[in-house]
């Protein structure tokens, strides 16, 4: 089955070039100040470059969970070495998980029915309907993303 959004993939962090940024594993805190993971790697559409989901490890030592946190949520502190999230540990414990390995073959019924699972733990006193990710505040495209960080492979573009 072809994948609902194609041109969609989980990257690692260590895979971005930064321009002196370095996003592999940069704590990941509310902004009330709780820790709420490290991030992993991002969900990019290859063919732009434009991320969509913050990949955040949340496990600790005998777990492991990994949420999606929208892009929209979420910016560097002022000297880029943490993310801050604007939503609180209570929300993010209620975010679905996240399995890496399995994203690309979800179905579209599942990437609707994670988007909104996500939405409702994110928002819960708002009503989001996702019809596009880009007209969306969530996944409005972050200002301390840059355009450098990732390059799409020859073949990634052409999908």
């Amino acid at each position: 089955m072809d994948h609902p959004r194609p041109t969609l993939r989980f990257v690692e962090g260590k895979q971005l070039a930064g321009a002196g940024t370095e996003l592999d594993d940069v704590e990941v805190d509310s902004r009330d100040g709780e820790k709420l993971g490290k991030i992993e790697g991002f969900i990019i559409d290859v063919a732009s470059g434009r991320p969509y989901h913050v990949v955040v490890n949340a496990g600790g030592w005998f777990t492991h969970k990994h949420f999606l946190l929208p892009v929209g949520h979420a910016m560097l502190n002022g000297d880029g070495t943490k993310l801050i999230a604007d939503v609180t540990k209570e929300r993010v414990k209620r975010f679905p998980g996240f399995a890496k390995h399995t994203f690309e073959k979800l179905t579209d019924e599942d990437v609707k029915q994670l988007d909104a699972a996500i939405a409702a733990a994110c928002c819960p006193d708002e009503v989001v309907v996702v019809t596009t990710w880009e007209a969306s505040k969530h996944y409005r495209y972050p200002d301390w993303w840059k355009e450098t960080y990732y390059r799409s492979p020859v073949a990634d573009r052409r999908v």
